[in-house]
């Protein structure tokens, strides 16, 4: 009798020793988890915080641009405004603007008067380029003719005799107005990617006055000039001595002085990417500058 209930206790203290156990078992999983969690929520709100600082950083910096490109007329190393910034340039060649241990910051400014403006497609200087990116003539005459047609607010086709159609080869409605959004290129090119990439490389969408190849983007130069006179004027720029009366003579007879501008134009397009901690945020501004209106700077597109 005694035995058995000996047996009873011994058994009673095994069950509450496993249920201990297992109560242990639980509270220790569900501290675990609550670690993770925590860690998760801690990590979530770190990566959160660096964004805003982040994003508060790059709205920073485009203002001291845009500040900067208003009130400094020759601009090449504004110490004043970022002290430890690299050489400025207007052809979108990126430049560091800043770099500390924990941020890195970076700006491309392309000044658009050194693009062609797709609004002019049937310049001499475009028939020049196009030729050079590898369309014959009859396909660079229809392609200028039909991005005319898709501007001009008449309905005759370029083809003399003929109406414009209705709605483009690939559907797209005639506008039969200015050229606006930066897609509306591709419509006229889709059969040739490559080619489409460079001309997007080369052009804007904005109407320029005057074509600067000062500040022309590499690829652009290139296409422009010959080999020769290409690396020479790239060369230049690199070290800071491309001169107005160099561009001038190398132009020859291309050069029209109611076309040509060699002055820094009013229109930029400016990326900027911010790299703080472990966030990297890039964002690309087109302004256009007028410091004689109410509004001295015009915001045309920010993506």
């Amino acid at each position: 009798m005694i035995s058995n209930i000996l047996i009873v206790k011994h058994n009673q203290r095994g069950i509450a020793l496993i249920q201990v156990l297992l109560i242990s078992a639980i509270i220790s999983i569900l501290a675990i988890h609550f670690s993770f969690t925590a860690r998760e929520q801690l990590a979530t709100a770190t990566a959160f915080e660096q964004r805003v600082k982040t994003t508060q950083l790059i709205k920073t910096v485009q203002s001291k641009i845009i500040y900067t490109l208003l009130t400094q007329h020759s601009i090449k190393q504004p110490k004043h405004v970022f002290p430890s910034s690299g050489l400025w340039n207007f052809y979108g060649k990126p430049f560091i603007l800043e770099q500390t241990e924990n941020t890195k910051i970076l700006a491309a400014i392309q000044d658009n008067s050194g693009l062609l403006s797709q609004q002019y497609i049937a310049s001499p200087y475009w028939t020049k380029v196009l030729k050079n990116i590898g369309f014959t003539s009859d396909i660079i005459q229809r392609k200028q003719g039909i991005i005319k047609d898709w501007q001009d607010k008449d309905n005759s086709s370029w083809l003399l005799g003929n109406t414009e159609p209705s709605v483009l080869e690939n559907g797209h409605k005639y506008r039969n107005q200015a050229i606006q959004l930066p897609q509306e290129i591709e419509w006229f090119f889709e059969q040739e990617p490559q080619k489409l990439n460079i001309i997007k490389q080369i052009s804007t969408p904005y109407a320029m006055v005057g074509f600067n190849p000062m500040n022309a983007p590499e690829t652009l130069i290139n296409l422009f000039f010959e080999p020769e006179i290409a690396t020479l004027i790239i060369r230049e720029r690199e070290n800071n001595t491309l001169t107005r009366k160099q561009i001038i003579t190398w132009l020859g007879d291309d050069y029209d002085n109611v076309i040509i501008s060699l002055f820094k134009g009013t229109q930029f397009k400016i990326t900027t990417q911010v790299s703080f901690a472990d966030v990297q945020l890039q964002e690309t501004l087109e302004i256009q500058l007028q410091p004689s209106e109410n509004e001295p700077v015009l915001i045309i597109a920010r993506y």
